[in-house]
């Protein structure tokens, strides 16, 4: 158990790292698609920047947090009911006439505790 600790206990602290890392690219990537084609919808050109975005965080997360193969079909699976709870969790702070800004900070703060577990014991989870 005690070397189990020692090998896992940054491994959350690494996990935020690469998701910190993946939010910027999702948002770069965002902002870097709007500069060149302005006139794409807002809901296409942030589903060009998940995509992009969940490669750097698949393989972050394989070689950076958890340092095993990993499933990447999983990991998609993970990350897309992480997406849609982020949207669950956001409308409906925003229904209870929450500030918008609350609204998103509680959502993002609430998804990447769920999102670590299901990699943890699903996604990225040794054999």
């Amino acid at each position: 158990m005690t070397e189990w600790l020692k090998g896992n206990a940054a491994r959350p602290i690494r996990f935020a790292g690469v998701g910190g890392v993946a939010t910027l690219v999702h948002m770069g990537m965002a902002a870097l698609l709007l500069w060149i084609f302005p006139t794409l919808p807002a809901a296409f050109v942030n589903l060009l920047a998940f995509m992009v975005a969940f490669l750097v965080s698949f393989y972050g997360h394989r070689h950076l947090t958890f340092y095993t193969r990993g499933r990447m079909h999983r990991f998609l699976i993970v990350a897309l009911c992480g997406f849609a709870l982020n949207n669950v969790i956001l409308y409906a702070a925003l229904a209870s006439s929450m500030p918008k800004l609350i609204a998103i900070i509680i959502a993002t703060a609430c998804v990447p505790v769920v999102t670590y577990l299901a990699s943890a014991l699903w996604a990225f989870r040794e054999k």
